[in-house]
Order: structure tokens, then C-alpha cells, then sequence
């Protein structure tokens, strides 16, 4: 006699994309989950690269950097115009950004009623990086009464692992999903209205607070560009002890807590570090990453695109917590303890099925 269900995972990279439409209902891909008892999945079955087709591997060996140096541009790109170019040449490149995100702003919004979450470039990336999703069974319909905050670690050099988007609308209840993003990010020109036009909102309390008041679920990288500089093959790093604000933010809102680790965020750039952490710091006090980083081929390329590194996003038990008005601050220290004990379980959990058998993660 098979075991009951414990844990349930769903494979992006191999998912039919007949059945990536919005059109079509969450029972059919519930048909493609995989299942495991109380032990999880086995060792290494949860890190294998899916097929791509030619077409899809060209479009992220080009849109991948493309987008990276879009996020750098800028704040990069005018004083290396001005170096090169002079004041004229600098002048020109701020005009035609702009002059493309006014034209975008112009044209009917993308996802201007509902949240445009169905995008080919991440379809694309769940290929590319063939993206899996496991969740406990707690997680599956019907248990999924209430809207969550969905708290994932690290961010690495970009936390592809959150890309499925429609996916967090949908598996976990019929709840629409709001992702985060640094105030920062959401002002870059271009960049900024596609990220809106997916449904992102600020990672600040007010904005969280009011999606959550709406019924909404909302996802948030916690480490934000902390979780960057892994620095230790060994040891992955969380960078949470001091991230308390989202337990604040739950428990006045009486939303559950779910801790999710992305196995894989940490291999897929090579990050360059300055001896003395000056870029580091200069990243940690703008909110946005300065650091160069180099891609495929071997990792040599300048803004190159990732290693077709497969990623794991491991989804753990929900941390239930109070609605109370004016948490003290035992109570924010008791259910911040709790979201830390939860993200050690979920990456111990899942870890060796990963392939990742003798790292461990520290949480600072």
C-alpha cells in the first residue's frame, strides 16, 4: 500500500505549454504533480535539467544579459557615455530610455486590469532553468483557507525561482499574488513597467498591508541584495535574523507566514567581489546591486547569461500567527523565531533530494 501524500512537486521545465494558459484550470496541471510520503523526495531527483527547445535557449542566451545590463544601464551606463562620449553622448542615451518608457506608457499598459502573469520570458526561464516547486501537504487545496505572505531566501544574483508566476496565483488557493520589489527597482525606466505590469508592488509595509486587506497573496524576497554574496560553496547564507518587519506586517494582518528556500540562486552567476567589500557595501546601502558578475561560457562573459543551473524552489509549512492590532515585541520575536526555524527545516528537508547533501545554511 502506496504512503499517503506528504509533499507535492511540480516540474515548470516539463509542464505541457498547452497547459501554460491562463484559460486553462489549475486541475489539469494538478494532473503532472509528483508526490512523496513524510521522507520527501529521494536523493538527487529534484535536479534535472529539462529539455529546451533551440528557439528557447537562443531567446535567454540573448534576453537574459539584456535584461541584467537594463536593471545595471541606468545607473552605469551615463558615466561611462560621459567618459566615453561627453555630456552629448550621455544626454542621448538618458533620452532614448526614457523616450522608450514614455512610448510604453503611452501604448495601451500591459496587465492594466488584471496582472499580465502568463509572460513567454519566464515561461522560458522554468525551461531554461528547469524550474520545480515542492510544497507539504498542508500547502495543497483544500488547505489553503487564507491569503499568505510568501517569504523566500536567497535572492542570489536574481531569485528566478519565484518566475511562475500564475503559479503562485493559483496552487495554493484562488488567491492573486503579489511580488515585491525594492522601491528602487520600480522607478527604473522600461524595466519598472513590465515588472508593474506582472502585478509587483513595493516592498514596503503599506503596500504589503494593503494587498494583503484586498485578499491577496504576496511574495517577498527577504534578503533583498544581502543575499547576493554567497561567498562559501559550502554554506549557503540567509541573511534574515534582522528581517522582522514582515513578521510585524503578518501578524497585523493576521496573514500566515511561509518560508521558501530556492535551491540553485547561489550557482548560477559568478558575482565579482573587490577585496574590500567596497561594491558590497555601496550594493547593501543603495538597495541595488553595483557588483559586476560574469556568465556563461565557464563563467567569463561579462553580463553573460546563467549556467543552465536547475532550480528548486522549496516551499515550507505555513507559520500561522495571531491578527493582533499592536504586536509587542515578544510576540514579533516569538513568530520571527518560528519563520527562522522554518526556513532551516524546509532547506534540511529538501536538500539532499537536490543534490546538496552536505551543505548547510546559516541564517544571520
Amino acid at each position: 500500500m502506496a504512503s499517503p501524500a506528504e509533499y507535492y512537486c511540480l516540474d515548470f521545465g516539463t509542464l505541457p505549454d498547452e497547459l501554460y494558459k491562463p484559460e486553462v484550470p489549475v486541475e489539469e496541471w494538478q494532473k503532472h504533480l509528483k508526490t512523496a510520503g513524510k521522507d520527501g523526495f529521494a536523493k538527487d531527483t529534484l535536479s534535472s535539467i529539462a529539455p529546451i527547445r533551440a528557439g528557447e535557449l537562443l531567446e535567454r542566451l540573448i534576453v537574459y544579459p539584456l535584461y541584467m545590463i537594463m536593471n545595471a544601464a541606468p545607473f552605469l551606463m551615463p558615466p561611462v557615455l560621459w567618459a566615453a562620449f561627453g555630456l552629448r553622448g550621455c544626454l542621448y542615451f538618458v533620452l532614448i530610455i526614457f523616450g522608450i518608457h514614455g512610448l510604453l506608457l503611452a501604448t495601451k499598459p500591459m496587465g492594466k486590469t488584471k496582472p499580465a502573469q502568463f509572460i513567454l520570458t519566464e515561461r522560458h526561464i522554468q525551461k531554461y532553468n528547469s524550474i520545480k516547486w515542492v510544497w507539504p501537504q498542508s500547502l495543497q487545496p483544500p488547505n489553503t483557507p487564507t491569503q499568505k505572505i510568501f517569504c523566500t531566501i536567497p535572492h542570489g544574483l536574481a531569485p528566478v525561482g519565484i518566475v511562475a508566476y500564475p503559479a503562485w496565483s493559483r496552487l495554493f488557493g484562488d488567491f492573486l499574488n503579489r511580488p515585491t520589489a525594492a522601491p528602487a527597482v520600480l522607478k527604473i525606466p522600461i524595466i519598472s513597467y513590465f515588472l508593474k505590469a506582472i502585478g509587483y508592488i513595493d516592498a514596503a509595509s503599506s503596500s504589503i498591508k494593503k494587498a494583503v486587506s484586498r485578499g491577496e497573496n504576496v511574495g517577498v524576497v527577504l534578503d533583498g541584495i544581502a543575499g547576493m554574496f554567497q561567498k562559501d560553496s559550502k554554506v549557503e547564507v540567509g541573511y534574515v535574523r534582522e528581517r522582522k518587519g514582515i513578521v510585524k506586517i503578518a501578524l497585523t494582518t493576521g496573514a500566515p507566514l511561509v518560508p521558501c528556500y530556492g535551491f540553485g540562486h547561489s550557482d548560477m552567476w559568478r558575482i565579482l567581489l573587490d577585496p574590500f567589500g567596497i561594491l558590497e557595501k555601496i550594493s547593501l546601502a543603495l538597495n541595488v546591486s553595483v557588483t559586476p558578475f560574469c556568465g556563461r561560457p565557464f563563467g567569463l562573459l561579462p553580463f553573460g547569461p546563467p549556467k543552465r543551473t536547475p532550480v528548486l524552489l522549496a516551499i515550507g509549512e505555513p507559520i500561522i500567527v495571531p491578527k493582533v492590532e499592536n504586536p509587542t515585541n515578544e510576540q514579533i520575536e516569538e513568530y520571527h523565531s518560528k519563520l527562522m526555524d522554518g526556513y532551516l527545516e524546509v532547506f534540511n528537508k529538501h536538500k539532499a533530494s537536490y543534490g546538496w547533501a552536505d551543505k548547510e545554511l546559516k541564517l544571520v
